[in-house]
């Protein structure tokens, strides 16, 4: 029934959208919080300490880490990472500094050659490479405690005492050449059997690891 006099009912729907000042204000106040959130995330990622842990460094580029030139950026491919109680860093942040050598750096620290027969080889063989020891005051100021890791993810603890008492190698070439993983390489710590057979015994075998990748220092 049509009546004139009866009130018009208006479904919520069909009521025109209010796009006045207050919607407006509403949007501007978003935007403004999208560009304070933006400006937060960029302020973090892109600080100093967050690129200088990040960046790759060009060859002969000096870390922040090395301000005091301990230790240039590697040249060649990585072969060992050194982390943990690390004092002289070229990778990782100012809170957890990671040392990272390739092939040239090592063999350019004090190294020795020590000719033994192992458990592994035939005949006595000839193996060079940086002293231990001299690795890990190279890049540590307080290491107590050293373990050894391999590219299979076997770890073997080594006390201090052993690089200390012994020319415990970290050998980088077995009779002149570069070792290559499927010889016990690219890195393998030697200790000199032939100058002390006491080292001969399951214990120190352990800690004789092969295809070495990476030192923790504690």
């Amino acid at each position: 029934m049509n009546d004139p006099s009866a009130k018009r009912l208006v479904s919520p729907l069909s009521r025109p959208v209010n796009r006045g000042h207050g919607s407006r204000s509403s949007i501007w106040r978003k935007v403004a919080l999208a560009t304070s959130l933006i400006a937060t995330l960029s302020a973090s990622l892109f600080s100093p300490a967050a690129l200088a842990a990040e960046a790759p460094l060009a060859t002969g580029e000096r870390h922040v880490l090395a301000a005091n030139d301990c230790l240039p950026a590697p040249s060649g491919p990585v072969v060992l990472t050194v982390e943990g109680a690390v004092s002289c860093g070229n990778a990782g942040s100012l809170q957890a500094p990671r040392a990272r050598f390739d092939l040239a750096m090592l063999e350019a620290m004090p190294s020795r050659v020590v000719a033994t027969h192992t458990p592994w080889t035939q005949g006595r063989v000839s193996f060079s490479g940086p002293l231990l020891r001299e690795l890990v005051a190279r890049v540590s100021e307080d290491a107590r405690g050293l373990k050894v890791r391999a590219l299979n993810d076997f770890v073997a603890e080594i006390p201090l005492s052993d690089i200390e008492d012994f020319d415990v190698l970290l050998a980088t070439r077995r009779d002149g050449e570069r070792m290559p993983v499927r010889d016990l390489g690219p890195l393998f710590v030697l200790y000199p059997f032939d100058a002390h057979p006491e080292l001969l015994n399951e214990q120190v075998r352990f800690r004789s690891v092969w295809q070495v990748t990476g030192l923790t220092l504690e």
